[in-house]
């Protein structure tokens, strides 16, 4: 059969029923982060229900993490009725907080207590949604990778700021507690291409699943879906973890280098990402929510495609989540 012509732009919309209804079980939310050329990382999270929070209820979550400087870490909770959002696009306002979908570009706005952002991320890399698929956890990568500019709030202050930016959406109604003990996630920007990743790891602490998502400004070269297309588009992708360490505050023993590899036809990838620094260490308030680090790394990306290698060296912001 023909496949149908995927609509990147519904895929990106608000999948669970709103007002909630599977208040302890669904959850969809809009993930928006940027690496800006001053070398801060900025993240922010709009959650219809925010599944570290209970009772569950919306929120905004936004973390900065200045070069060489302590994390800044806030949130704001709403109310349902505080919130707006779409069933055709990414188009969610909780309060004077929103971020949507403007056609060749997103804009998102978040302020809380004097910290925060007005930005534009505009679409360069192929999307990715795994819409249609049966998987447990939804995934649409609105914007693997993009370049994005506007203004970075610092206690009241507004810095321009510009760099590269990445965009998803999750969405699912049932929590993956109970299937897997963690996963590690994290992407590799080159101006060439961009490798965005989940390794999960199984109750037994052994990797049980590795998926690359592959793109570039023309092409989804590939993607986790690939197995679900037949065998003239199946992918590789194998993780290993080279060496661990053990954080002292939460006590998890977790990679501090690892390699994932991945080939799909003429084209094949290495990815060796180093931890250098931990910027976030979050503890859940609750007792089944999830702990959360977040790192960057020093990345080596070598690409062959058409017979031709090629190596990036590159840093970023990964994290890792345990699921209790």
């Amino acid at each position: 059969m023909e496949k149908k012509e995927i609509n990147y732009t519904k895929a990106d919309a608000t999948h669970i029923a709103f007002p909630v209804t599977n208040r302890e079980e669904s959850f969809d939310w809009w993930y928006f982060d940027a690496h800006f050329d001053n070398g801060d990382h900025f993240v922010v999270m709009y959650s219809l229900k925010d599944t570290r929070l209970n009772p569950r209820q919306p929120s905004v979550r936004l973390n900065i993490y200045p070069h060489g400087q302590p994390e800044i870490s806030k949130i704001k909770l709403y109310q349902e009725e505080d919130v707006s959002t779409s069933y055709e696009k990414c188009d969610v306002t909780l309060g004077e907080e929103y971020c949507k979908d403007c056609g060749d570009y997103y804009e998102l706005y978040t302020m809380i207590d004097g910290y925060g952002a007005k930005l534009k991320l505009k679409k360069k890399n192929h999307p990715f949604t795994t819409e249609g698929y049966p998987v447990p956890m939804g995934w649409t990568v609105a914007v693997p990778s993009g370049p994005i500019e506007g203004e970075l709030y610092k206690g009241g202050d507004a810095i321009k700021v510009k760099g590269i930016g990445y965009h998803d959406h999750n969405w699912g109604e049932k929590s993956l507690a109970g299937a897997f003990k963690n996963w590690y996630w994290g992407k590799i920007h080159t101006p060439a291409i961009s490798i965005d990743y989940s390794m999960m790891i199984g109750l037994d602490g052994e990797i049980a699943n590795s998926v690359a998502l592959v793109t570039d400004e023309k092409s989804l070269i590939m993607s986790p879906t690939d197995a679900f297309d037949g065998p003239n588009h199946i992918s590789k992708t194998e993780g290993v973890i080279n060496a661990t360490m053990t954080e002292e505050t939460m006590g998890y023993t977790f990679a501090k280098d690892f390699t994932l590899k991945g080939s799909k036809g003429d084209f094949s990838f290495i990815a060796n990402v180093k931890l250098e620094k931990i910027v976030m260490i979050e503890k859940s308030e609750i007792a089944k929510g999830e702990d959360a680090y977040r790192y960057t790394a020093k990345e080596e990306l070598i690409v062959t495609r058409n017979g031709e290698t090629k190596t990036y060296h590159t840093d970023g912001l990964h994290e890792i989540v345990y699921l209790n």
